[in-house]
């Protein structure tokens, strides 16, 4: 687990050794500062910090540090700023960034976070064992720790259950595969809780691979209480993050459960879930996480370092949210010898704000190395070159020219009550409504005083041929159509809608940038943001991938009144069927409770 940086190093060990008692002089001496221990709560004031190659040699008071500088030893003054250990996000999904590995590394590190726990199922979905081997051979050498959770779904849900076209399956055979590299730590999320539950051996294979190679099992297990609970963690698996109320989460962690707090773009937990961090005097089991964090946010609002602001507006004690986003995090890991915290031995991960009461890192030390210094990056990060085939995943095949954007039923007019996606922009969960629709001609047509559009979902990965077509209502898009190829968790090409000709110029666009975000009015591009990476990431600079992104905000923004932020991921969330309570496929409508297809058409009255 992690050996890429816990292996123990005995020329490495001796210097750090000799640096602390003086021996040898401190590569870089931190003076001045006050050090938020968050393992025992406590802030020490006037104190410094001794550095030796990647980690910290000792914490002394200030008037000891000369005999631990030479001419070659870089002295920082702290200037009364408080430091802290470097954030660790437990779960997130670089692939919801937009960013690739090297670009999401540069931003984060920026706001302090120096560890993430990556579940790369993502991009796992579309390119299968090759997408985690790149990331894992992208995430070497980068100043952030990059650890990874091999992905345990994949896909979703189990084949035989026909819910949709998938393009890969990693069984335990390639998790047992994946397993031998360095910066693997654990097995990611397990969403299929219907297989859990029912002690399907193909995952609890998995686990048992996971158990076997020391392996951290994390969860997926959205709405599930009592006995079905009982189930699911018995099978092994012991943190969960989807968790949205007071009582789920309280429940979770009366039941042993790890309970990440899921603060991210579109769905966000900590408002409700800190009730219980505020009612308890301490939360042994409990870490704050991003899970899908965007661009946007990102560079406007920051990473983990949001988190621990945000709990603390809430009421809690800045040391103790800082404890949720460093120590506890660690412990989870079985890490806290090397990260988590500021004292001798660890990595020198060193975060400087000049208030505790709002974090505002400045200066970001990460493995011994200055990344930022006063919010100046001073560190190169070098570009990764990905193979074509990670660069070219977009195959619609003759479907491009025979998608169908409109449900049909029969050629008569009348009425259909139809089976609806309703949901709320900024809400992982949606919800089954009935709804009546006008039917002219066999078509069964939107209705925008309902707010109800059309929704597509097709196979983009094989050029089978397969699609559906559905409604979702509630999602407060007002231009002609969006399409993406960002569609949880498979990642097929996912179009939504009024106008089918301008659904048809979205998915001609998409095809020609190979992946990506596109917004058509009239027939015209008015927004895009290209994802050439897996149709998921772009490879370009960070910078320039949220300038296009703020482009799109503002675009429809100004022009159509909305919000894209928040109805982007829900869009993205859509078509996967393991949140509850409908969700679509290329297969068509998914009723995730009971794990099989339902029709679109419930009734229909001829006119």
């Amino acid at each position: 687990m992690g050996s890429f940086f816990t292996r123990y190093n005995i020329e490495e060990r001796s210097r750090l050794v000799q640096a602390a008692s003086g021996r040898l002089p401190a590569d870089i001496v931190i003076a001045n500062v006050n050090i938020v221990l968050p393992h025992t709560e406590e802030i020490l004031e006037n104190h410094s910090i001794i550095v030796k190659d990647r980690r910290i040699a000792g914490i002394v008071e200030d008037e000891s540090i000369s005999k631990h500088i030479s001419r070659e030893t870089l002295i920082i003054d702290g200037s009364n700023n408080y430091v802290f250990p470097g954030f660790i996000d437990l779960h997130v999904h670089i692939e919801s960034s937009l960013l690739d590995p090297v670009g999401f590394s540069k931003i984060v590190l920026k706001h302090g976070t120096t560890t993430i726990v990556a579940d790369p199922h993502e991009i796992a979905n579309v390119l299968g064992v090759l997408g985690v081997e790149l990331f894992a051979k992208a995430s070497v050498n980068l100043p952030l720790k990059i650890l990874i959770d091999l992905p345990s779904c994949v896909p979703a849900t189990d084949p035989a259950f026909g819910l949709e076209t998938t393009p890969h399956v990693i069984s335990d055979k390639e998790i047992e595969h994946l397993a031998c590299f360095d910066n693997i730590v654990g097995l990611g999320e397990v969403m299929d809780f219907l297989s859990v539950v029912n002690a399907s051996e193909k995952v609890l294979r998995k686990l048992k691979v996971a158990s076997e190679k020391g392996l951290i099992v994390n969860g997926h297990a959205p709405l599930l209480t009592g006995g079905l609970l009982n189930a699911y963690i018995s099978a092994g698996i012991m943190s969960d993050h989807e968790s949205t109320s007071y009582h789920e989460g309280l429940e979770k962690l009366r039941k042993g459960m790890w309970l990440y707090i899921r603060e991210g773009s579109a769905w966000r937990d900590l408002g409700e879930l800190s009730k219980i961090l505020l009612e308890k005097s301490d939360c042994e089991l409990c870490a704050f996480v991003s899970d899908d964090v965007n661009v946007y946010d990102l560079f406007t609002q920051g990473h983990v370092d949001r988190i621990v602001n945000l709990a603390i507006e809430y009421g809690l004690d800045p040391v103790k949210a800082i404890k949720y986003a460093t120590f506890n995090p660690a412990m989870r890991l079985h890490m806290e010898d090397h990260i988590g915290m500021l004292a001798p031995g660890r990595i020198a991960d060193i975060v400087f704000s000049k208030n505790i009461k709002e974090i505002e890192p400045h200066t970001v030390i990460s493995n011994g190395e200055i990344i930022y210094y006063k919010g100046e990056l001073k560190k190169t990060f070098p570009r990764y070159k990905y193979p074509e085939e990670a660069l070219n995943t977009v195959k619609l095949g003759s479907l491009l020219e025979n998608l169908g954007f409109i449900p049909r039923i029969g050629e008569a007019n009348g009425v259909a009550r139809v089976n609806t996606i309703n949901v709320q922009p900024g809400s992982a969960l949606t919800k089954r409504t009935v709804e009546e629709l006008i039917v002219e001609n066999g078509e069964i047509r939107s209705d925008p005083s309902k707010d109800i559009m059309y929704v597509v979902v097709a196979d983009r990965h094989k050029g089978s041929g397969s699609f559906s077509v559905g409604f979702v209502k509630g999602l407060g898009f007002k231009a002609g159509a969006i399409a993406q190829t960002i569609a949880h968790d498979t990642h097929n090409l996912i179009v939504s809608g009024w106008s089918p000709k301008d659904m048809q110029v979205a998915v001609q666009e998409i095809v020609r940038i190979q992946g990506g975000i596109v917004v058509v009015n009239e027939q015209q591009v008015v927004a895009e943001i290209p994802l050439k990476l897996a149709g998921l990431m772009s490879i370009e600079e960070p910078e320039e991938v949220f300038k296009k992104y703020v482009n799109m905000v503002e675009v429809l923004r100004e022009k159509y009144g909305l919000n894209f932020e928040s109805y982007f991921m829900t869009l993205a969330l859509i078509s996967l069927p393991v949140i509850p309570e409908v969700r679509i496929t290329d297969k068509g409508l998914v009723d995730v409770s009971k794990g099989r297809l339902i029709p679109l058409v419930e009734e229909f009255f001829k006119a």
